[in-house]
C-alpha cells in the first residue's frame, strides 16, 4: 500500500471518530464517553484509536488544538480597514462553523467545554481589539471603550452562531454575516461617535 493511500485511510479514520465523538457530546458529557462506545459507534476497532489517541480526552485536545489553529489562520489572513465591513471575515468563520456544523454544535453544547468557547472567542476578541485600537486610535478613545465593545460584540456573535446551530442553520453563511456584519458596522460607529 502506497503512503498516499495510508494518508487517505488516517484521514478518513480521524474524521469517523471525530464526528461519532462529536454525536456523543451531543448527547452526554465528555467523562461519560467510552472509547467502545465511540468505536462500537463508527465501527472501528478499538486497537485502531488507540494507534491515534491515547484516550477520549486525548482525542478532545486534538480536536480543540485544530479547531484554534483553524481560527487563527483565518483571523490572521483578515485585517479591519476603514469604512470597510467585517462581513468578510464574519463570513470565512461562520463557512468554518458550517463546515464543521457536528463538531461546533456539540463544542457549543452544554456538555462541550465552555473553556474552549471562551479561549476562541477570547481570540476573535483580541484580533478585533487590537485592529480597532489601531483603526480609531487617534480619534481620542480609551482602550477601556474598545475592550468592552469587543467584548460585547463577539459574546453577541457567540450567541447568534450558537443560536443558527441550534435552530438547524436554516439561514445561508451568507445571510448570516451580512446580518452579523451589519450589526458590527453599526457598533463600530459607536467608537469613533463622540463619549457621553
Amino acid at each position: 500500500m502506497n503512503e498516499k493511500q495510508d494518508d487517505r485511510r488516517v484521514r478518513k479514520t480521524k474524521k469517523a471518530l471525530r464526528q461519532g465523538f462529536a454525536t456523543l457530546l451531543a448527547q452526554k458529557n465528555i467523562k461519560d464517553i467510552s472509547v467502545r462506545e465511540l468505536t462500537d459507534l463508527v465501527d472501528l476497532h478499538r486497537g485502531t484509536f488507540y494507534l491515534h489517541y491515547r484516550d477520549i480526552y486525548d482525542l478532545y485536545a486534538k480536536i480543540e488544538e485544530e479547531m484554534v489553529s483553524d481560527v487563527v489562520n483565518i483571523l490572521d489572513a483578515y485585517r479591519f480597514k476603514p469604512g470597510e465591513s467585517p462581513f468578510p471575515l464574519i463570513l470565512a468563520l461562520i463557512n468554518y462553523l458550517a463546515e464543521n456544523a457536528q463538531l461546533c454544535r456539540s463544542f457549543l453544547s452544554r456538555n462541550g467545554d465552555m473553556a474552549f468557547v471562551e479561549h476562541l472567542s477570547d481570540l476573535i476578541r483580541q484580533k478585533c481589539l487590537r485592529d480597532w485600537l489601531e483603526l480609531y486610535r487617534g480619534d481620542g478613545s480609551d482602550t477601556q471603550r474598545f475592550e468592552f465593545f469587543s467584548a460585547f460584540l463577539v459574546s453577541g456573535c457567540v450567541g447568534v452562531l450558537r443560536r443558527w446551530l441550534d435552530t438547524g442553520m436554516l439561514q445561508s453563511p451568507e445571510e448570516l454575516s451580512e446580518l452579523l456584519g451589519e450589526m458590527a458596522t453599526q457598533g463600530i460607529s459607536t467608537l469613533s461617535g463622540s463619549k457621553t
